[in-house]
């Protein structure tokens, strides 16, 4: 797969990687409350705490959505 710098994007492809990254990131973001609300419960009620691995697992892929949205709007930005 070939890496795709920004610069090299038209303004149309940026904003349409900027809609696809925020989608993204406010998925992985509910998905995130979510299981930590969950991981919440399971720890004090059932007393299991298998599901915090899976609630951290998350934040990486979170900050790195998170980074690359804040890379195309700057890009962005900078083009107009």
């Amino acid at each position: 797969m070939k890496k795709e710098t920004y610069s090299d994007l038209s303004i149309e492809a940026l904003q349409a990687k900027e809609k696809t990254f925020k989608t993204t990131f406010y998925t992985t973001l509910i998905l995130q409350i979510i299981l930590a609300v969950l991981t919440i419960y399971l720890a004090i009620v059932k007393k299991q705490f298998a599901f915090i691995a899976i609630s951290s697992g998350v934040l990486p892929s979170l900050i790195f959505i998170y980074q690359n949205l804040k890379k195309v709007q700057e890009e962005i930005k900078n083009r107009i």
